[in-house]
């Protein structure tokens, strides 16, 4: 419809569409291998380590009892801004490792999967928001580095934490005037 509408508008001569397409062929079995193949490689030589690594030195960090003060210098974002519980902070540097670590470390934290008794609505709210927006693992960022290079996926990482701590805190503070 807003074709014909431009073509009014806009008199001139219609070129038509012109696509070549190329033959379609069942693909062999050796071009379906090797693509799956190169695609399975890439994830066992930059997820696999990504997990294994970010994990070692996240225990590292407890083991050596940085964890703590980092929760605590994060407190004022987690705390004030976002209204989360004041464990927050090690939530979410657990969920840049993995995402699903987020709700992991929760529930050891708290020893129950029942977050409705340790987190209001509107925190849980803010927090599955916030662990949505922000950066998804560190495979990904590994991903983005090998792909685009460290100052793009530095740059890209930044924004979605920022993105996603502004919007929680924004959601924070709208869903507590409704809730």
């Amino acid at each position: 419809m807003v074709g014909r509408i431009a073509f009014k508008v806009m008199p001139g001569e219609s070129v038509g569409l012109i696509i070549e397409m190329a033959d379609y062929h069942v693909p062999s079995l050796k071009v379906i291998f090797k693509q799956t193949w190169a695609r399975t490689k890439s994830l066992i030589m930059i997820v696999f380590p990504a997990y294994i690594i970010g994990s070692a030195v996240v225990q590292a960090l407890y083991a050596f009892g940085a964890l703590t003060p980092i929760n605590n210098a994060l407190m004022p974002l987690t705390v004030w801004w976002l209204g989360l519980p004041s464990i927050s902070g090690i939530l979410l540097i657990f969920g840049i490792v993995r995402k699903e670590m987020t709700l992991l470390t929760l529930a050891v934290i708290f020893h129950t999967t029942i977050f409705g008794s340790i987190m209001t609505p509107v925190q849980l709210i803010v927090l599955a928001l916030v662990s949505m927006i922000y950066i998804p693992c560190l495979a990904t960022i590994l991903a983005m580095a090998s792909e685009f290079g460290w100052k793009k996926a530095t740059v890209v990482t930044i924004a979605e934490i920022g993105t996603a701590i502004m919007i929680g805190g924004i959601a924070f503070r709208l869903l507590s005037l409704f809730m």
